[in-house]
């Protein structure tokens, strides 16, 4: 089959963290045998290092008339995830009008035998004009990650108008119940709108003994420690306010607990301010950003992964729960941000209340007080990967849908 990912965001380099889990999607239907092209714009910040070995084309669009001048896209389209920033705003119609045009050429090219859209805005408005203007048949599969639901719920008439717009995908996915919830709001039907995860490669993130014990050196903690992991950019919906209030209550009960933190943003300094009114600084340890594929190893060297979303702005599942999964860890989540897809509470983790950070304490002094539970929970959580929630899995399931809809098995 030919597929095409229409996306304005896409990594630069092999462990680069932006969009990882499209390039990972990408990846995953080449490795069945596909030809997979890649759309996106060209943005002005990095030099592209592509891996040949992936077999996937990368077709980079211009949109305005100088390189420093494209700016959308790679995570900096959005102000913590809430608001459309000046820029974007300014810069978006040249996008779809672009990608419209440079697309509709693309397909008049290529027989592809769908365009899979990620950010169904500005994606999928540019997949539905530039199919209109090609006359193309080609079939449009839209996944919602979640900020562009943001975006169409908070721009009144035009986001109900590009509400219609999206619904002439053929196929359409979101991978939380809030974010599906906003789409019907919006004028989408429910029945149109599929669940699905972004997965893991679990032939690339596995646990490992060796990296573990690496780790927890480099970072000091002791074989006694109980280490807990979150990752993240600080926004609000990630949920990292909800943890740091709830490390009082944990500390208070366990005095061998660390919290270590991936991430960085503007909300640090907020962040500290919680920490230092509740004492409990130093029980976090603030690693920055690290590289994708050095992410394995933090999971591994954790006992504990913690993913407290917040439902406001409505967000998808983020692909780190399921990563931690595959590395055998017990989840603690809330029970929002499509959290609860792929954490069964009590089966390989435990569900709370978006933002009650007592009863996050409670469960994960539950965990930390019973070793053998942490590891019962973390060997169900690799089950669930390898049997469900893997990248080939979900690659395959795509296809599926798209057969479903188009009715005609695979070229020959």
């Amino acid at each position: 089959m030919k597929i095409c990912i229409v996306s304005h965001s896409y990594p630069f380099f092999i462990g680069d963290w932006r969009s990882n889990f499209i390039a990972s999607l990408a990846k995953a239907y080449a490795d069945l045998g596909n030809e997979l092209t890649v759309f996106t714009p060209l943005y002005s910040g990095e030099r592209r290092k592509t891996d040949k070995a992936d077999k996937i084309k990368i077709v980079e669009y211009r949109y305005m008339p100088f390189k420093s001048w494209h700016l959308i896209g790679y995570g900096n389209s959005m102000i913590n995830d809430t608001q459309i920033s000046k820029t974007t705003i300014l810069l978006t119609p040249f996008l779809i009008i672009a990608g419209v045009i440079k697309l509709a050429g693309l397909l008049k090219r290529e027989n592809y035998d769908f365009l899979h859209c990620h950010w169904a805005v500005p994606n999928t408005l540019i997949a539905v004009g530039a199919k209109w203007l090609a006359g193309s048949r080609t079939r449009i599969l839209t996944s919602f990650p979640g900020s562009d639901v943001t975006v169409i719920r908070n721009t009144g008439i035009l986001g109900k108008i590009m509400a219609r717009i999206v619904a002439k995908s053929d196929y359409l996915s979101c991978n939380s119940a809030d974010l599906k919830e906003e789409l019907v709001r919006s004028g989408i039907d429910s029945e149109k709108i599929d669940y699905v995860i972004y997965g893991v490669d679990d032939r690339k993130i596995y646990f490992s003994a060796e990296k573990r014990k690496i780790i927890r050196e480099k970072l000091a903690i002791n074989d006694d420690d109980i280490l807990l992991l979150m990752i993240g950019r600080f926004i609000p919906k990630k949920g990292f306010s909800t943890a740091f209030r709830a490390l009082k209550y944990i500390a208070e009960r366990h005095k061998n607990i660390k919290l270590a933190i991936i991430g960085d943003g503007n909300l640090k300094n907020e962040y500290m301010k919680i920490l230092n009114q509740d004492n409990t600084s130093g029980h976090v340890i603030f690693i920055g950003y690290v590289t994708a594929n050095e992410l394995a190893d933090y999971y591994s060297a954790c006992d504990i992964f913690l993913m407290p979303s917040e439902k406001n702005p409505p967000d998808g599942l983020n692909t780190v729960v399921p990563e931690a999964m595959a590395c055998s860890r017990p989840i603690v989540a809330s029970n929002v941000g499509g959290n609860d897809l792929v954490v069964f509470d009590g089966v390989n983790g435990f569900l709370h209340p978006e933002g009650d950070y007592k009863k996050l304490a409670v469960l994960v002094s539950r965990l930390i007080e019973d070793e053998s539970l942490r590891i019962d929970m973390g060997r169900k959580s690799l089950e669930l990967i390898q049997t469900k929630f893997n990248w080939k899995a979900i690659a395959e399931y795509y296809i599926e849908k798209y057969k479903e809809t188009h009715g005609k098995t695979d070229r020959s």
